[in-house]
């Protein structure tokens, strides 16, 4: 598995059964950010979610396959909350694959499409505090944009931690090295 393609399909109702395959083993994860092992309904709301003043033409929700097995979720909503940002509502790979390389791949799948398809200049993403998630994402060159706001997941009361990375435009590409 670990030298195999990723491949990302976006999520309809002939893939929402893998969806709710990962998160089925995302126990951890709902634990920090829900306080329960998992919300019947994580995979729709995954699926159907949106911010404020964005339409479901601006969500771009998928799950990530390797050996046609569903592994992953990428959740992307396009420019929110400014035209030029493109927002990961969620990055998730299941647990029991974590330490493998492939959140890092899904990654960079993720930013991409921000800039390739989705021309975004800006990807941005919160994190809940309860989620000890902090140092991959500063790996991944995300810094901390000063904002925090307050979190209410089904039984966990938190913070999030807004985060943003600059990124290089398709034909800026080039000049960095």
């Amino acid at each position: 598995m670990a030298g195999s393609a990723l491949h990302l399909h976006r999520v309809h109702p002939d893939n929402m059964g893998d969806a709710e395959a990962v998160f089925d083993e995302l126990g951890t994860y709902s634990m920090h950010v829900d306080g329960c092992p998992r919300r019947p309904e994580a995979a729709y709301d995954f699926a159907t979610e949106l911010p404020p003043g964005r339409d479901a033409r601006h969500k771009h929700a998928f799950v990530a396959y390797r050996d046609d097995l569903p592994i992953g979720l990428l959740d992307i909503v396009e420019g929110y909350p400014a035209p030029s940002i493109a927002f990961i509502g969620l990055l998730a790979v299941k647990e029991r694959l974590h330490g493998k390389g492939i959140g890092r791949q899904l990654y960079t799948e993720a930013e991409r499409l921000a800039r390739q398809t989705l021309r975004a200049r800006t990807i941005r993403l919160a994190v809940v505090e309860a989620n000890p998630v902090m140092g991959f994402w500063r790996k991944m060159g995300f810094e901390p944009t000063g904002e925090v706001k307050p979190y209410l997941g089904q039984n966990v009361r938190s913070r999030v931690i807004l985060l943003e990375k600059p990124l290089l435009a398709p034909d800026e590409e080039h000049l960095q090295g």
